[in-house]
């Protein structure tokens, strides 16, 4: 069920799995694209992991969280003398990644500046550090990260077009959590076990209903975060609480509820293609109709 800590059962988390088993195999720049909570950074591990590289040094790097005025000398180091506070030698974190993955997140907050250099690194494996004249040679595979529009930033000038072209060699989209709705009950389960949460099983179909029927822009990491907060401020009486959030609770109203969001997503997707859309969900076509009419789903609503 589990890659890495990629969790679900759905089409799209099958699909995601066997891109990453596909790229893993290689060692092209990777650019991963998604919504903020997707997953994007455990997708880049689960790669990292399942190649050739395993074993040697994953660096995650947030370039939006480091200030700019420290992110080159973060990224590539810097030796004794090259500004005030530079009393030693100091290895970067692309140097940290020599010989395995530096996972570059939120490659777009990058200042243009320093794009011209990464650019050097992935196409001639070298780099200097600041206030240094030779350059070192570098072993690293890149995978980046985004979730903004990087063609759209090169339009207005915020984006190098040859850098762009080199990190994306391969490219991963991660789903977001709207469009994996069946994947909810299992992330549920899995973050219950991961935090040893203590629910009852009332509460948990209780939280289960109402979760499927959230949209969640924040996507996973929203939803672990609604857990947390649940569990901690609700423990005792937490089906009351989804009471007033839902006009529906219990099992059988949460399967109806599932099965209705999943099979018009199908629907939907196929658009409203009936035969297409028994075969996604391995079905026959005239109980694919029974379903229709007894969830009463149509396109307008």
């Amino acid at each position: 069920m589990e890659k890495g800590n990629i969790i679900g059962m759905s089409e799209a988390i099958r699909f995601l799995k066997n891109q990453i088993s596909k790229v893993a195999k290689v060692d092209y720049s990777l650019l991963i694209t998604g919504e903020s909570g997707s997953g994007k950074e455990l997708v880049a591990r689960s790669v990292h992991d399942s190649g050739n590289r395993s074993g040697t040094p994953f660096i995650p790097v947030n370039s939006a969280s480091i200030p700019v005025n420290l992110l080159e000398s973060e990224l590539f180091g810097y030796v004794k003398g090259a500004f005030t506070d530079a009393k030693f030698d100091r290895r970067g974190l692309i140097e940290e990644a020599d010989g395995g993955t530096l996972f570059l997140d939120e490659i777009g907050e990058l200042p243009i500046e320093l794009q011209s250099k990464i650019l050097r690194v992935i196409q001639e494996g070298e780099l200097k550090r600041v206030g240094e004249n030779r350059y070192r040679k570098i072993d690293i595979r890149l995978i980046s990260a985004t979730n903004r529009d990087l063609e759209q930033m090169i339009e207005s000038g915020n984006f190098r077009e040859d850098l762009f072209y080199r990190i994306q060699d391969l490219i991963i989209k991660v789903p977001p959590l709207r469009d994996r709705i069946e994947d909810i009950p299992i992330l549920i389960d899995y973050f219950v076990r991961k935090h040893k949460f203590s629910f009852k099983e009332d509460d948990l179909r209780s939280i289960s209903n109402y979760c499927i029927q959230r949209d969640w822009r924040g996507n996973v990491r929203e939803l672990e975060s609604f857990m947390k907060r649940a569990f901690t401020y609700y423990p005792d009486n937490i089906s009351l609480d989804m009471e007033e959030n839902s006009s529906e609770s219990g099992l059988l109203a949460l399967r109806q509820r599932f099965e209705y969001c999943l099979i018009k997503k199908v629907l939907i997707r196929n658009g409203w293609n009936k035969t297409k859309s028994a075969i996604d969900l391995k079905i026959s076509r005239a109980y694919l109709f029974t379903l229709i009419k007894k969830h009463r789903i149509n396109d307008d609503n």
